[in-house]
C-alpha cells in the first residue's frame, strides 16, 4: 500500500508510538488524523507535521474510553474525509499495580481504554474505512498478553482480549475486504513504561526506542498484514525469564 494521500487515523497520537508513527507517515504524503486526549501534545505534534509537511494535520482532542465522545470524533473525519484508509488503535494505558493493590476503578480504567477503546473507533469509523478500496485496521497489542507478571496481570488481561477482538475480527471484515493487523511491539522506551515505579525496570537492550517500533509499524501498513512481533527473540526472552522467576 502507497502511502501518498492515504487518510490515517491515529489514536493515542499525542506521545510515545503515535506521535513518532505520525512523524514517519506524514513524510510519506499521508493525510492525517491524530486523536489524543491531551490537546498541548496533540498540538506539538501537529505543529512539528506542519513544519516538516507544509501542511497541517486534523486534531481531534478525545477520550476513546467513552463512546459517546468517539461519536462526535467520527462526525469530525467525516466532515473533512469522504473515506477512511487506515485505522491504528494505539490509545493505552497501563497500570502496574499486583490485583490486590488495584481498585475496581483502576482495572475498570484500564479495560475501558485498551479494550472498549478500539471496539468503539472501529464501530464509529467502519462506514469511512468501507468506502476505501484498501482499509486497514491495526490494534496496538502487547507481548505481556502472551506472557503476564505479576505486577501487570489486568493490563496482560485487556491487551489478551484485544488480541481474541483481532483474530475475530479478521474475520468478519474479510466480506468488505478490510484487513486487520496485531502489531506486537514489546518494551518501549516512553512514558508509558518510565511511569512504572523506578522507572522502566528492564535491561536497556530490551528496551525499543519508538522510532524504530514506527517504522516497523509503517511496513506492516505498506504489506497490510496479520500479527507482526516487532522481535520474536524478545518473546522467547520473557518466557525464559517467567521459567527461571
Amino acid at each position: 500500500m502507497s502511502l501518498s494521500q492515504r487518510n490515517i487515523v491515529i489514536t493515542g497520537a499525542s506521545k510515545g508510538l503515535g506521535r513518532e508513527s505520525a512523524l514517519r507517515l506524514c513524510q510519506k504524503g499521508a493525510n492525517l488524523v491524530l486523536v489524543a486526549r491531551t490537546k498541548g501534545l496533540l498540538d506539538e505534534t501537529g505543529k512539528r507535521i506542519e513544519n516538516l509537511t507544509g501542511k497541517a494535520p486534523l486534531i481531534i482532542c478525545c477520550d476513546v474510553s467513552n463512546e459517546q465522545d468517539v461519536d462526535r470524533m467520527s462526525r469530525i473525519i467525516r466532515e473533512r474525509f469522504r473515506h477512511i484508509d487506515v485505522l491504528i488503535n494505539n490509545a493505552g494505558i497501563g497500570i502496574h499495580k499486583t490485583s490486590e493493590e488495584m481498585s475496581g476503578e483502576e482495572m475498570r480504567k484500564q479495560f475501558e481504554v485498551n479494550l472498549y477503546g478500539p471496539f468503539y473507533c472501529i464501530k464509529a469509523l467502519l462506514p469511512l474505512l468501507r468506502l476505501s478500496r484498501s482499509a486497514y485496521i491495526i490494534n496496538v497489542g502487547s507481548l505481556v498478553s502472551r506472557v503476564s507478571f505479576a505486577d501487570n496481570s489486568m493490563y496482560a488481561a485487556t491487551k489478551y482480549g484485544l488480541s481474541g477482538f483481532t483474530e475475530g475480527l479478521r474475520l468478519e471484515m474479510k466480506k468488505w475486504n478490510i484487513k486487520v493487523g496485531l502489531f506486537m511491539p514489546g518494551l518501549m522506551n516512553t512514558s508509558f513504561q518510565e511511569d512504572r515505579e523506578g522507572g522502566v525496570g528492564a535491561p536497556t537492550f530490551l528496551v525499543i526506542p519508538p522510532e524504530k517500533a514506527a517504522l516497523k509499524l509503517e511496513k506492516m501498513i505498506h504489506g497490510r498484514k496479520g500479527t507482526v512481533f516487532m522481535y520474536r527473540w524478545m518473546l522467547l526472552l520473557m518466557k525464559m525469564k517467567k521459567w527461571v522467576g
